[in-house]
């Protein structure tokens, strides 16, 4: 029954798109219709048929979304060129390219003005009574390793004295330099059996980010390392999976940019928290980092219940208990417009983010802006 939908649904797709580029077909022939310029024969040409359909027909984006789909349904390959589809896995183009060929390689020496830069910060942290951590975080082809060849090729590929993957290279800085720090990457290969295991995955085959529940899961790491390691009081939670209808953002981020009529066949879940106290300080937050972070952090749970928190998000403003949110050129305009330095200096507690493929640009240049004000903060 599904094989005769399917086929049912590609017939119809055919004859929509014969019907729509009939003008088109037309005009090769020379037959005559009443469409303005159609006496004019059209060259030839698929570089050109992109620009005909743009000039000569209204609901192009729906035309684009059908050429999507029958690319995806009949030769099992992604129609956008920024997905690369892997068995029935989708990847970020970027992170492959990422992987495959070396790009954003960071030195020891990068890595050592950073690791310096941070040790910098967090002696005037320790000045002003305020906390600092670090946390390392992954990426999606790290844990395809065994059960997808490339990804095998891809850590192979590092495994070499002169080219160790960035994330090796700032851990072992890290290390050495008596900074606060939290490991994900580290927690979930100790932890296999609550974080790969099980009937939520740590990645869903449609998305780039961890999942939803994994990754509040892991925000539960992260509580008890911040109550334990800061000296921080927050509260105490715990987190339960439920089946979800639809895929809570981001688990299924990847399948949305193929633009296709299909929805992701995976089975979702969605985490339901509850409070097991809620004993808190009133702090106030400062975090820089990209979207991998922001499922860690729970807010009302993992950080203040009271304070306030400003999650810098590469160049979006995440505050006001994560209500308001707003994009950003540079961190003057931020702080002209949203008072950043000032908040900068009532926080108590500075977060940043290094996921293991950005540390060759770490904080997006948001531990620089803070040191060359230091004198405002």
């Amino acid at each position: 029954m599904k094989k005769r939908k399917l086929v049912e649904n590609i017939l119809f797709i055919v004859g929509f798109v014969l019907v729509v580029l009939y003008p088109y077909i037309a005009s090769l022939f020379g037959i005559q219709n009443d469409l303005v310029g159609a006496e004019e024969k059209v060259e030839l040409s698929f570089e050109k048929l992109d620009d005909y359909i743009v000039q000569n027909f209204p609901g192009r984006a729906f035309l684009i979304k059908t050429k999507n789909q029958l690319l995806y349904s009949l030769f099992d390959v992604s129609p956008n060129a920024t997905i690369t589809k892997i068995g029935d896995t989708l990847f970020s183009t970027e992170a492959l390219n990422y992987y495959h060929h070396g790009c954003h390689e960071v030195s020891e020496d990068d890595v050592n003005e950073l690791v310096t830069k941070f040790r910098w910060f967090n002696e005037i942290c320790k000045a002003k009574n305020k906390k600092m951590a670090i946390l390392l975080t992954p990426t999606k082809p790290r844990y395809y390793s065994g059960t997808l060849s490339f990804a095998d090729d891809i850590m192979l590929a590092y495994k070499d004295k002169e080219h160790i993957l960035p994330y090796d290279i700032i851990k072992k800085h890290l290390q050495k330099s008596g900074l606060k720090y939290f490991d994900f990457i580290e927690q979930i290969d100790n932890n296999k059996n609550k974080y790969i295991e099980g009937k939520v995955p740590l990645f869903y085959k449609s998305g780039h980010h961890w999942s939803t529940y994994k990754s509040n899961l892991l925000g539960l790491d992260l509580n008890k390392y911040m109550r334990k390691e800061l000296d921080l009081t927050i509260p105490h939670i715990s987190i339960k999976a439920s089946p979800s209808e639809i895929p809570i953002p981001p688990d299924a981020d990847l399948f949305e940019v193929l633009n296709i009529y299909d929805k992701p066949n995976e089975k979702f879940y969605q985490s339901v928290i509850n409070y097991d106290s809620v004993d808190f300080e009133n702090l106030n937050y400062v975090i820089s980092g990209g979207s991998f972070l922001g499922g860690l952090l729970l807010p009302y749970s993992t950080i203040s219940i009271t304070g306030d928190t400003y999650h810098i998000e590469n160049k979006n403003l995440h505050c006001h208990k994560y209500v308001d949110n707003f994009a950003f050129e540079s961190y003057d305009e931020l702080n002209e417009k949203h008072d950043l330095l000032n908040f900068i200096k009532k926080a108590d507690v500075f977060i940043f983010e290094i996921n293991e493929i950005n540390v060759y640009n770490a904080t997006f240049g948001f531990l620089d802006y803070m040191l060359d004000h230091l004198e405002e903060i």
